[in-house]
């Protein structure tokens, strides 16, 4: 069971995007923080928005460890900053983020892990992430170990909204236009 007493950001905590947060980066995402620090500001990547799969027939380390990721096999979009760069996590239940962070250019693509690809991350400065959360952007979450590599990442936003025991869990089917409902 989750106690949905305020938690503060920090290494593996989850930022669920707000239904008022009209940043289309950010819309319903669901981030796993990677690092936080007030001083020096937070760091994470969505992990629930699968991007496009890469051209198979191009050899590349990215390809060959998007090719042997959890599905689906596509690269993530981890947020809007360093879009061109990648980042590869994988399931690690010693770190208290529950992942860790591996080299795909000096490492051969591992089939025996549980990993998956994130291109870009998302990035507050300092004081940043504070401030939007006084502003209602986002809701700081516990993470489960599995949330980062869960295999129906469309539908993850609810989902961790349901598994919520305090008021939070009646959003969980709060409609993407309310104006419609």
């Amino acid at each position: 069971m989750h106690d949905n007493s305020i938690i503060l950001p920090q290494a593996g905590a989850l930022l669920l995007a707000q239904p008022v947060l009209d940043d289309p980066n950010f819309t319903r995402t669901v981030i796993l923080l990677l690092a936080h620090n007030d001083a020096e500001g937070s760091m994470g990547v969505v992990i629930n928005r699968p991007g496009s799969a890469l051209d198979s027939s191009e050899r590349s380390p990215v390809v060959d460890w998007i090719a042997t990721s959890v599905g689906p096999h596509v690269e993530f979009i981890g947020g809007p900053v360093e879009e061109s760069g990648y980042i590869c996590l994988s399931q690690d239940f010693g770190s208290p983020t529950n992942v860790t962070s591996l080299d795909m250019m000096s490492e051969d693509a591992d089939t025996g892990t549980t990993h998956r690809v994130f291109q870009g991350y998302s990035g507050w400065g300092p004081g940043q992430l504070s401030y939007e959360l006084t502003e209602n952007a986002w809701w700081v979450l516990e993470s489960e170990p599995s949330d980062a590599f869960d295999r129906d990442p469309f539908t993850l936003w609810s989902r961790v909204l349901a598994r919520q025991t305090s008021d939070l869990r009646r959003l969980a089917d709060y409609p993407v236009d309310p104006t419609v409902n």
